[in-house]
């Protein structure tokens, strides 16, 4: 019996912010923008819908630039246009998740991502260290879904021919890895970026690394 769990999960899938890039959209925009503005661009920019169509493949950035910053004064337009094209720049590598990638796939298991994220990341490759462990990257917006959809999670484990039994998602949003769950993946909520947690939850599926 303990010989079967041990080769149930064989592939590891991780978000990629919150989990591989420190991603902070709050304590960034407090750290550029005007108090009385702040709340305004978290929620309708970086948590609205033209956020979530770029994110879909639906919408250029050009696009949802036209359609947000008229919202804000001229002084603002140019960083918050930045942003928008790139927030890259504004989400550094996580280096303890680079590390615990790197000891999973030693240990021989394969490496995927599954993000929420526009085909930018491509660019952004060489700045994003973990991503070279990846066995393969599934980034919504060339698919155009978006999760917690469970199209998504379906789409992920057909393109590359995986079990969702066999695999174990780690996500920083609950919502996420209910969808994965209700898929059948196994999953861990990042929310804490609590390593000791989320390798217990690896070595409760029988993953040791």
């Amino acid at each position: 019996m303990n010989m079967v769990m041990l080769k149930m999960v064989k592939n590891i899938v991780f978000d990629m912010g919150g989990v591989l890039l420190d991603l902070d959209v709050r304590r960034t925009i407090a750290e550029h923008f005007p108090e009385e503005y702040r709340e305004d661009i978290v929620k309708n920019v970086f948590y609205g819908e033209q956020w979530r169509l770029m994110d879909a493949g639906l919408m250029r950035p050009d696009e949802a630039k036209e359609i947000l910053l008229p919202r804000y004064p001229q002084e603002l337009r140019p960083l918050l246009g930045e942003m928008i094209n790139n927030f890259y720049p504004y989400m550094p590598p996580i280096k303890e998740t680079e590390q615990l990638i790197a000891r999973i796939k030693k240990a021989g298991y394969k490496i995927y991502l599954l993000s929420n994220a526009t085909p930018r990341v491509f660019d952004e490759y060489h700045n994003i260290p973990a991503l070279a462990y990846m066995d393969g990257m599934f980034i919504s917006a060339l698919y155009k879904l978006l999760k917690p959809g469970s199209e998504i999670y379906n789409a992920f484990c057909d393109r590359f021919s995986l079990k969702a039994e066999e695999c174990f998602f780690i996500d920083d949003m609950e919502q996420n890895i209910i969808g994965a769950r209700a898929c059948g993946m196994k999953g861990f909520v990042f929310d804490t970026r609590d390593f000791t947690a989320l390798e217990k939850a690896l070595n409760d599926e029988g993953v040791f690394f």
